[in-house]
């Protein structure tokens, strides 16, 4: 009999970081999501922007069990916090995108981050996009983006396995919670 573990992830970031790049890079099927042309100075950085949420799935299966990883990507502009909150509900982790290559958003990601934790307890990985093999920025976005228990990883989101290896970060932290979160009961018991 195979066990069967699903968990569900909330990938946030500020606009245009490369959240639906690292939906649609890491995913095993195709991308749902709610796109809608951008306007203003937004116009400017990118054609379109999500609007409501995104979705997609990783599924990693043996023998012995499967593990589905539930990505829901949340619109990155504060006018759209409402959904954070909506989308956040039953979140087993958080994967907060920064892009290294903009630092006027890393205060913006700073926030989303403080928003996110305010009601939550849950694994944070903070995944620092056009950081590979840059220690350097990615120690740069932990001193000006401060998440505590975070773990910081840098990478470049159009790659699907280092984007995949990201949310392994993540899962991994999922599951010592998890695992943590067993002993304890048993221990109680």
């Amino acid at each position: 009999m195979t066990m069967q573990y699903d968990f569900k992830v909330v990938v946030a970031g500020p606009f245009a970081s490369g959240k639906t790049t690292m939906i649609t890079a890491s995913s095993d099927g195709p991308l749902v999501g709610t796109e809608a042309p951008t306007s203003g100075d937004e116009a400017l950085v990118k054609e379109m922007t999500t609007v409501g949420m995104e979705y997609g799935t990783l599924k990693h299966q043996t023998d012995a069990f499967t593990v589905e990883l539930n990505l829901y990507g949340v619109p990155g502009q504060e006018r759209f916090s409402f959904m954070w909150d909506i989308v956040s509900v039953g979140m087993d982790g958080l994967f907060l995108l920064v892009d290294a290559d903009r630092p006027e958003t890393w205060e913006t990601s700073a926030r989303m981050a403080a928003h996110f934790q305010r009601n939550n307890n849950h694994p944070v990985v903070v995944g620092v996009n056009r950081a590979l093999d840059r220690p350097d920025l990615v120690e740069a976005v932990r001193s000006q983006v401060p998440v505590e228990g975070a773990t910081y990883v840098g990478f470049d989101v159009t790659d699907r396995e280092q984007a995949q290896n990201a949310l392994i970060e993540l899962l991994i932290n999922i599951l010592e919670v998890e695992v943590a979160a067993e002993q304890t009961q048993r221990e109680a018991a």
